[in-house]
């Protein structure tokens, strides 16, 4: 979460329901057992990690805004992605005071990177809107 703090869990729903709803803006976390955990806000998540797993070539990414947004969020959110171009390796990027990723970016969209291990494992999908310290 970008205040620093964070949760774990499987993927639950979207919440105020059905999961189609556009104007959802809660995640509803769920246990191993699929009972309903946490529910976090969806415009403070910072990062989200996917352990044990290789990264899936198979996901979809939703398309840059038209038009593209102006202004100040807009200049830095451009200049994260611009910073991190697709092969960058050794990339650490902090938000809220902890470490949300590290890795090589395999991904650079309109609003997200996405950082990975060796052999394209352990994925973390991190929001260029959130990332407050990058070094790479």
């Amino acid at each position: 979460m970008e205040s620093g703090n964070n949760v774990s869990g499987r993927p639950g729903s979207l919440l105020p329901a059905p999961n189609t709803n556009p104007n959802a803006g809660l995640f509803q976390l769920v246990n191993s057992q699929g009972e309903a955990q946490e529910a976090v806000s969806i415009c403070r998540i910072a990062a989200v990690k996917i352990t044990s797993a290789a990264y899936n070539n198979d996901i979809v990414y939703l398309p840059a805004p038209n038009p593209t947004p102006t202004g100040c969020c807009a200049n830095c959110e451009a200049a994260v992605r611009s910073y991190l171009p697709v092969g960058t390796a050794g990339v650490e990027i902090k938000a809220g005071g902890q470490t949300v990723g590290q890795g090589r970016v395999l991904k650079n969209l309109y609003g997200l990177v996405v950082l990975v291990d060796q052999n394209n494992s352990n994925p973390v999908f991190i929001s260029t809107c959130k990332a407050e310290i990058i070094s790479k």
